[in-house]
């Protein structure tokens, strides 16, 4: 998958970012995956705003500049589907 392909993302614009809702069959694959993304957003000083449930998670990637989404951020929104 390109980088900057985030076919699975919703495009925020005000303020500009990504969205994806991510669902689970239990808490224990939900938690398995809160702690990769954890895990991978301080390697890449990256965090993006999380909100979950017992079996889903919203993921919001604004973009880095505040202005416009670059690559990098749509680079790390591919990484947390990667987690999967």
């Amino acid at each position: 998958m390109d980088k900057d392909n985030v076919e699975c993302w919703t495009t925020k614009d005000h303020p500009p970012g990504l969205f994806r809702r991510f669902e689970f069959e239990n808490y224990n694959k939900l938690r398995i995956f809160l702690d990769r993304l954890a895990d991978l957003s301080k390697e890449k000083e990256y965090y993006p705003d999380i909100s979950f449930g017992v079996t889903y998670a919203n993921i919001t990637v604004y973009a880095s500049n505040t202005k416009k989404l670059s690559v990098a951020d749509k680079a790390f929104a591919h990484s947390i589907d990667e987690l999967i």
